[in-house]
């Protein structure tokens, strides 16, 4: 149910990334679509999103070898775009995959998502 507050919140989150942020592409694989003159399926071409988000590095202390690894990033990313598991996320000129998601709600709203991304 969304509210008022989670409404504030979720304007508040992406007025401070849009000053605060930099630049991340997501990376959204084609879907298979059918190719007319090779007569079979192939894959189409991919979409980028621009995200309003700030990449951070994840605290060395949190590292545990498995579920989280050593150069480990998490991009911190406003709600308007849904992120994928098959997703890819772009800044810095490398392209990272996508490890993990965790949604930040307030009142049953996504006001942000954390999205945890790996080389």
């Amino acid at each position: 149910m969304s509210t008022a507050f989670s409404n504030r919140m979720q304007a508040l989150g992406t007025r401070l990334l849009t000053k605060y942020g930099s630049t991340v592409t997501l990376v959204r694989t084609g879907g298979r679509v059918w190719d007319e003159d090779l007569g079979e399926e192939v894959q189409g071409p991919d979409t980028e999103i621009a995200l309003t988000s700030v990449p951070v590095p994840i605290n060395i202390a949190l590292v545990n070898g498995t579920t989280i690894q050593a150069g480990d990033m998490m991009v911190k990313a406003d709600y308007s775009v849904l992120p994928k598991m098959d997703d890819k996320v772009s800044f810095n000129g490398a392209q990272w995959s996508v490890v993990g998601i965790q949604p930040k709600i307030v009142n049953d709203d996504v006001v942000a998502w954390f999205i945890q991304v790996r080389k």
